[in-house]
């Protein structure tokens, strides 16, 4: 199941808007509060049924329209939703592509993990296709991944035990703890405690204790592959086999900028046939994505819009950080306001030729910029031309 465009008209601060996703990896970018999350709101309820308070129309707008298009097994299916509540407790009551949301996983900001003891192992939790529905609008649960992994690990030494598509996902959580940095591996499940235990280049830590980083991609992997195998039970899937829709708000969470610039190869190669649906703020990913996975929004006229990128082969592998917040990302300024007043009084006193005033200014630029910015030079190659 993919899903292939969606058309938004007065939901939240988006007036009117159409997309079009492409079937593995979609990337959404722009300024706070220009309507990232509001767009996977409404790619998750439009799985839903029911109640729900989280989507309101726009003020502008008498009634919010949400359409989309997806694809199952081949088959185009269409789908328009309805409302017109504002105020914030009132409740609209939806209906979408709920029959199928069982192939809809959308994965909220909160992803890091608090030390929880296990006192005891659990059986798999029994999910009904109301709870498939109801998730894609409050996020599938993510405080169970430590209780499905221990089962797993528990259940593996026994033959037979286990089906041999949850032996490959339980080999597939235990590579999770590598993917970012080789130097760490799982260790073994205590059995004493149930509690997991890995392997770092200081030494053997409980998995509660690694970064917040680590964590965050932990509770990705581990949530998809765990929700993977409570969902489809008859029959089960290999969770590379998923060929479902995953929406993850703001995928750079909690990660070094070194990460973020590999996340999105990492989950692209996790879960190949999947398609990710996604928001950031990282330049990182966006430098690294292919072309055809960026969502650039911008605002236009006070509408938002989707930004026309340059068409390139290799997307913006070449830019720098600079060039992809300005010219993708759509930052107007990355100095400073002191920086730029001090650059803009140097510049007035360079055209009034008021040498001290100017050779004043450029010392204070000195003293901020960084230690091989070719912009001093520049900068005293004019404070030369006014010195006689």
């Amino acid at each position: 199941m993919k899903i292939k465009k969606i058309l938004i008209e007065g939901v939240g601060g988006l007036e009117s808007i159409e997309l079009t996703f492409d079937d593995h990896m979609n990337l959404l970018c722009g300024p706070n509060g220009i309507g990232k999350t509001t767009i996977l709101e409404t790619i998750a309820h439009l799985f839903s049924a029911g109640t729900t308070t989280i989507l309101k129309r726009n003020v502008n707008s008498e009634k919010a329209i949400i359409q989309g298009v997806i694809e199952v097994d081949g088959e185009n299916k269409q789908m328009k939703i309805e409302f017109d509540t504002f105020v914030p407790e009132a409740q609209n009551n939806l209906t979408g592509f709920y029959q199928d949301s069982k192939k809809l996983f959308s994965l909220k900001t909160t992803r890091n993990l608090q030390y929880s003891p296990l006192a005891s192992v659990p059986k798999d939790t029994e999910k009904r296709e109301d709870t498939f529905y109801s998730e894609a609008r409050t996020g599938i649960t993510l405080n169970d991944i430590k209780s499905w992994f221990v089962n797993r690990f528990l259940y593996s030494a026994h033959p037979g035990a286990l089906k041999d598509e949850q032996i490959a996902n339980y080999e597939l959580a235990k590579k999770c703890f590598s993917l970012l940095n080789e130097s760490f591996t799982f260790s073994k499940v205590d059995a004493s405690s149930n509690e997991i235990m890995v392997n770092t280049p200081s030494g053997e830590i409980y998995y509660e204790y690694l970064s917040s980083g680590f964590k965050s991609i932990i509770a990705i992997s581990f949530g998809i592959i765990k929700e993977i195998e409570f969902r489809f039970k008859n029959p089960r899937i290999n969770a590379v086999d998923f060929d479902g829709i995953i929406t993850i708000d703001e995928i750079d969470l909690h990660l070094h900028p070194e990460w973020q610039s590999t996340i999105v190869r990492v989950l692209s190669e996790m879960f190949p046939k999947a398609q990710f649906i996604v928001t950031t703020h990282s330049p990182h990913i966006i430098q690294a994505a292919n072309p055809n996975q960026i969502i650039s929004l911008g605002v236009e006229n006070g509408k938002v819009i989707q930004r026309e990128l340059p068409d390139s082969k290799y997307g913006f592998q070449g830019w720098t950080i600079e060039e992809v917040l300005t010219d993708v990302m759509g930052m107007s300024d990355l100095r400073t306001d002191l920086f730029n007043n001090l650059l803009d009084n140097f510049g007035m006193y360079i055209d009034a030729e008021e040498y001290e005033k100017a050779k004043e200014c450029y010392e204070q630029i000195d003293s901020i910029l960084h230690p091989q910015n070719h912009v001093r030079k520049l900068l005293k190659f004019q404070l030369a031309s006014i010195k006689n």
